[in-house]
């Protein structure tokens, strides 16, 4: 832990399980019972931390130094996130996401559509190594083909994060799986084979539960109608062209290449702009505006314009502002001895290999869970379990794995999260509505809990 101004005393572990019991229940009452935003019961919980280190003598400089350890390994995200905004804003104006549900209309079949956009948004993310990108490009496309063709939009919600999610954990250019290892200090490589223990039973329960919610939903559910409609419609207000499939195949290369993912994206966003100037004929002076405030469409059609009108740099405040607050708490929570108070309390009841790994993915999970952040779930967790699995001689591979199987699966189901707040600004479908259907972030964390009860998969460390 940081070092602690001299006349402060770290918090207690039933002060600190009370602050950390405000946030859940400030949270819990505001989203789901008020319905609404997360910001202010997130703040009003960041305050009640501060305040409770204000009276264990913690000087306010020394949470503000807890704040800015917490938010600035959170700067390249909140750019990517940004640069979302602006990529969205682009290919809507340029006609390549409307091109991409024009043709998704015609070729995806409804029975298959689930386990479609399950396995599409798992390469994409695997290729691309991010989960918000993922959704908020390819990922609103499919939302648009399944709005079209009647599949409930929790479901098809539910299928996009999860596929997101699975790419986002087992891809070698994703922040999370390089932040596990590091923290654990074990290779990613290793790492990432380490994870396929876990990951390719809970992938394949998916599968087939995707499937069958498939043949459930999509056996005649599609409104010919409404997908005609929808088709006339695009076909009416852009270009669409088989080329405007090339961006996104040029953004895989990119990632080939091992381009930084942020020039990368706004090298696909200037592909946007261009596409829109001299295929799309649109004004320069409307595609400034589209940056800033998001694309906006009038079709005529109300389901059409729902899923153009989005994007823009403003669209991200709101998951910007979401991630800024929720890392200030978890940087007084633990600058202040809070964190470190509740987890202590766990490891004096951790007394076996197995009860260390099941501590361990608890743990990560409740973090995440009461900050809504995967970095501090990952970082903090790994942090103050690690000696343990040195004391245990577990392989260190195992402690990262845990810190992914409920430390960044989990992160788009809680509704508070960057994730959610990302996934709701772009598809318009809440974590309370889309996070029962979201099966991967479920199930993984308790097939690794069960393989760990079981002893299996917990390889010690080689001498």
């Amino acid at each position: 832990m940081n070092t602690k101004n001299s006349v402060s005393r770290p918090v207690g572990f039933w002060l600190s399980l009370l602050t950390f019991g405000v946030l859940i229940a400030l949270v819990v009452s505001f989203t789901a019972v008020l319905g609404s935003a997360p910001h202010v019961p997130l703040l009003l919980a960041a305050v009640f931390a501060a305040a409770v280190g204000a009276l264990h003598r913690f000087s306010w400089q020394d949470m503000l130094e807890g704040i800015q350890g917490a938010i600035a390994p959170a700067l390249p995200a909140l750019l990517i996130i940004m640069s979302i905004g602006i990529l969205i804003a682009a290919w809507m104006a340029g006609g390549i996401i409307p091109t991409m549900v024009y043709y998704g209309l015609q070729i995806i079949s409804p029975r298959f559509f689930l386990v479609t956009a399950l396995l599409l948004c798992s390469l994409v993310s695997l290729a691309i190594g991010s989960s918000l990108s993922t959704i908020g490009t390819v990922g609103v496309a499919l939302f648009g083909v399944g709005e079209a063709i009647g599949i409930p939009s929790a479901i098809t919600v539910g299928a996009i994060v999860s596929g997101a999610y699975f790419g986002d954990k087992m891809s070698p250019l994703s922040d999370t799986t390089n932040l596990a290892p590091s923290v654990s200090d074990t290779n990613v490589f290793d790492h990432i084979r380490h994870m396929m223990f876990t990951t390719t039973p809970t992938y394949v329960i998916c599968i087939v539960i995707y499937g069958i919610l498939g043949f459930v939903f999509g056996g005649g559910a599609a409104d010919s109608s409404q997908v005609q409609l929808t088709l006339d419609t695009l076909k009416a207000n852009f270009v669409i062209n088989p080329l405007l499939l090339l961006p996104p195949v040029l953004v895989l290369i990119m990632v080939v290449l091992r381009i930084p993912a942020l020039p990368g994206l706004l090298g696909a966003a200037l592909l946007g702009f261009l596409s829109a100037l001299f295929i799309q004929g649109a004004e320069f002076g409307s595609l400034l505006q589209g940056v800033m405030n998001g694309f906006s469409a009038s079709t005529g059609v109300d389901t059409v314009d729902t899923l153009l009108n989005r994007g823009g740099i403003m669209s991200m405040m709101r998951t910007v502002a979401l991630m800024v607050i929720a890392l200030s708490f978890a940087g007084i929570f633990e600058r202040t001895g809070m964190a470190t108070s509740l987890v202590e309390k766990v490891l004096a009841h951790v007394k076996s290999e197995r009860g260390l790994v099941v501590a361990t993915i608890l743990t990560a999970w409740g973090v995440l869970i009461g900050t809504g952040q995967q970095y501090v779930a990952i970082i903090m967790t790994g942090r103050l379990f690690r000696p343990l699995y040195k004391k245990y001689e577990l392989a260190p591979k195992n402690l990262s794995r845990a810190l992914e199987d409920a430390g960044t699966v989990f992160g788009g189901i809680v509704p508070y999260s960057t994730g959610a707040g990302f996934t709701e600004g772009m598809l318009g479908v809440s974590a309370w509505q889309y996070g029962p259907f979201t099966f991967f972030g479920w199930i993984n964390p308790l097939v690794a809990i069960g393989l760990a009860l079981l002893g299996k998969s917990m390889p010690k460390e080689k001498k």
